[in-house]
């Protein structure tokens, strides 16, 4: 579990006389403010009593939006007395984050320390996390009386998607990660094309079926937004039907095993016709056939 740095909620300003602080309290309590009087009177058990319903559920601010839902007026009023009780953001703690940068967790959770801890809202909170790129899933929870925690499930690459010379990481569903980190894998798989990613759930999933045959490919590119091409170690091209894949796949695999057909001087395999697999012989190199002088 990592503890990220919050930004102050109103940072030092400059004075005359040098710099000095102002108060979180005395800013948010300031807010909406009844007369003195009332507030010494009531504040204690107004406290307790919100504090308690949003424990419990009871407001829809614990689990929506924040205690805006309340109105304006009573709704900034209570986040004063919060404030007051102690209830701010003074610590985030960060489970399962490994690539997702703290200044894009922390920009996306939009806290400052300090800040009333129910004008946090969990939920859209989570919905600004998971726009993220490595962020494949995020919980977001409230914890009295000063932490936000968020528990991260980030995506896994699987893939290097080319399209119009840019490069970008995909997870095995196909889900966009970003350009980031690029060059540090390099030994993942090349997928080329402009609707690469939409289909990759299905060419994954096929690449799993024969783990032997995986470790020998190194691209796969698009054709006519329909089907894929599969480029080999060897420099042997497959050529995948539209429909049954995975089945077309095993073939190959089972032809691979039991003829060796990857070993053989052969530069394409056209598995498109489910009844035929056709191929093409590498030329013979110039004066192979001769016998000499």
């Amino acid at each position: 579990m990592r503890q990220l740095t919050l930004p102050a909620l109103y940072p030092r300003r400059k004075t005359g006389k040098g710099e000095r602080r102002v108060s979180n309290r005395r800013k948010v309590s300031l807010i909406r403010r009844m007369p003195a009087w009332m507030e010494r009177a009531i504040k204690p058990a107004i406290i307790a009593s919100v504090t308690l319903l949003l424990l419990s559920g009871g407001v829809v601010a614990w689990r929506g939006g924040g205690i805006a839902a309340l109105g304006d007026l009573a709704g900034e009023t209570v986040l004063g007395w919060t404030v007051s009780a102690g209830i701010t953001v003074d610590n985030v703690l960060v489970e399962g984050r490994d690539k997702t940068s703290t200044q894009r967790i922390l920009s996306a959770l939009e806290v400052r320390r300090g800040m009333p801890l129910f004008a946090f809202s969990p939920e859209r909170a989570r919905e600004r996390l998971l726009a993220l790129g490595w962020v494949r899933d995020a919980r977001v929870e409230r914890r009295l009386p000063d932490t936000i925690f968020v528990d991260l499930i980030e995506r896994q690459p699987a893939a290097i998607w080319q399209n119009k010379g840019k490069f970008a990481l995909v997870d095995e569903t196909g889900a966009v990660i970003g350009p980031e980190d690029v060059a540090q894998y390099g030994n993942l798989k090349v997928i080329v094309g402009a609707d690469a990613p939409d289909n990759f759930a299905e060419l994954f999933d096929m690449l799993e079926s024969q783990p032997d045959l995986k470790d020998r490919v190194m691209a796969a590119v698009r054709v006519s937004e329909r089907r894929w091409n599969v480029k080999l170690d060897n420099d042997m091209t497959v050529l995948l039907p539209e429909d049954g894949i995975e089945e077309a796949w095993a073939a190959l695999a089972a032809a691979a095993s039991e003829e060796q057909l990857l070993e053989r001087n052969v530069t394409r395999v056209d598995l498109r016709m489910p009844d035929r697999v056709t191929l093409r012989r590498a030329p013979e190199p110039k004066g192979a056939g001769d016998k000499g002088v």
